[in-house]
């Protein structure tokens, strides 16, 4: 079937082309920056600050895009 030629063909050109990638050792990146921390600090929060972006109604509701399901 000409299916299975062309399917033969594509896996000979591919195991061709295989050949020609040279071989390279691993490398390992090695790092001392594992499981570092920082002091967790709360801070001030506004409420009047962080609504000032917000789109908000003529009620006083806050307006959101409401989600896109697709």
């Amino acid at each position: 079937m000409k299916i299975e030629k062309d399917a033969e063909k594509i896996v000979k050109e591919f195991s061709e082309k295989l050949e020609g990638i040279p071989d390279f050792e691993e490398t390992w990146y090695i790092t001392d920056n594992l499981n570092l921390t920082r002091k967790d600090d709360s801070c001030e929060k506004n409420p009047d600050k962080i609504l000032r972006n917000a789109r908000i109604d003529k009620d006083g509701n806050l307006v959101v895009k409401k989600a896109d399901w697709v």
